[in-house]
């Protein structure tokens, strides 16, 4: 049964970017299709943020073998508070070992207290009911069967537990269609054999990022997001330990890292371009086009502000901000940070000028996306824990 192999994240174009994340097992996996694109995170992606407006980034933490009972443990708990949204997908596997109504309502408690105690203030969370065990082909159960009624029970507590919190909903997963062809004539590869494909996936994007969507606008219009009142801070140990890991510091030029500075520096109007990696002492542009040099002393240095937060960074004049060393070639400067694939802001694409501009002038949304070419390289550079994490 094919699922999706790559980076477990998603995103859609845009400023101010909106940070989900999905959670569980089920539809959170991605059973049928092979990238996290066409499965819920990428769907859901895109369909909010034509909801919004903004920009969405949707991370994934999926493994068919969490349970009610697992959840809570299994919950990234140092990365929660990063999150405007979390959307919780669990339960076909324990309506189908028919888990108690008393373990599924202690789960229930523990996984939700982990989110209060570690998700940001005003995140909203989503807890997706089960899925009718008997519409799902491969498992072979039967309509109104003894399974289907255990999860329309269990689905009634998780109502009853989302019902008595704030910023807390249940949302009833979308039924598949009846009229959906039998297995034997699509074949055993087709997407009724092997699961959600990517229009059902679509499906259940839409009902998520319409319920989210004004949830999301709200905390924006009374700038009560929770990227944007508590950006979490990142350990310098804990940033050095992933930039060793990734094996960058000091080696070669890379085409692949050279071909979107050079786009970032053409596209953007500028003088030059860096995908610049903030070390213990020194700033270390991996690769550079135009105006820039290898490393510069870390003093002063704007990527050095760029890695705490999450958000583009721009300087107008660099020569009047009492925040920087005076750079003699540089006094625009706008810069967005780049993360390993398991969120930890390494360092940033940045443009730069000998000219001071005003803000407006710079593409953001553009230089993100270009931010996020390098994270993608990043990807493939990664140890495999990293990556999966």
């Amino acid at each position: 049964m094919p699922r999706p192999d790559d980076a477990p994240r998603a995103h859609a174009p845009g400023i101010d970017p909106d940070r989900i994340l999905v959670f569980g097992n089920g539809a959170a996996v991605g059973w049928g299709v092979r990238s996290h694109g066409l499965a819920l995170p990428g769907q859901l992606a895109q369909r909010l943020s034509a909801l919004t407006g903004r920009g969405t980034d949707v991370d994934a933490v999926a493994d068919p073998a969490i349970t009610i009972e697992t959840a809570a443990a299994a919950l990234p708990a140092e990365r929660l508070a990063e999150y405007d949204a979390i959307v919780v997908v669990l339960g076909v596997s324990d309506a189908l070992r028919l888990t108690s109504e008393r373990r599924w309502r202690r789960g229930l408690f523990d996984l939700i207290d982990v989110l209060n105690a570690r998700a940001a203030p005003n995140a909203e969370v989503l807890i997706v009911g089960i899925h009718r065990p008997s519409s799902i082909r491969i498992l072979s159960v039967k309509e109104g069967s003894f399974v289907d009624r255990h999860a329309a029970r269990l689905d009634a507590i998780t109502r009853e537990f989302c019902d008595a919190r704030t910023h807390t909903t249940f949302v009833a997963p979308p039924e598949r269609p009846r009229s959906a062809p039998s297995d034997a004539e699509l074949g055993h590869t087709s997407p009724a054999a092997t699961g959600l494909a990517a229009d059902e996936f679509r499906r259940w994007a839409e009902g998520h990022a319409e319920l989210l969507a004004p949830l999301l606008d709200r905390h924006v219009g009374d700038r009560r997001a929770a990227r944007s009142i508590d950006e979490p801070a990142q350990s310098d140990e804990i940033r050095l330990a992933a930039i060793r890991a990734l094996g960058l510091l000091d080696s070669p030029p890379e085409k692949r890292f050279d071909d979107i500075t050079e786009r970032a520096r053409l596209l953007l109007g500028t003088a030059g371009a860096a995908f610049s990696i903030v070390d213990e002492d020194r700033l270390y542009n991996k690769s550079f086009s135009g105006v820039g040099a290898v490393e510069v002393p870390l003093r002063g240095a704007m990527c050095a502000v760029t890695i705490k937060s999450g958000t583009p960074f721009v300087v107008p004049d660099v020569w009047h901000d009492d925040r920087f060393v005076t750079h003699p070639a540089v006094r625009f400067y706008a810069g967005h940070p780049v993360e390993t694939p398991d969120g930890v802001r390494i360092g940033a694409l940045c443009v730069t000028d000998p000219h001071p501009r005003g803000a407006e002038s710079v593409d953001l949304v553009l230089l993100r996306e270009l931010a996020l070419s390098v994270q993608r390289e990043l990807a493939v550079t990664a140890p495999v824990e990293s990556a999966a994490a």
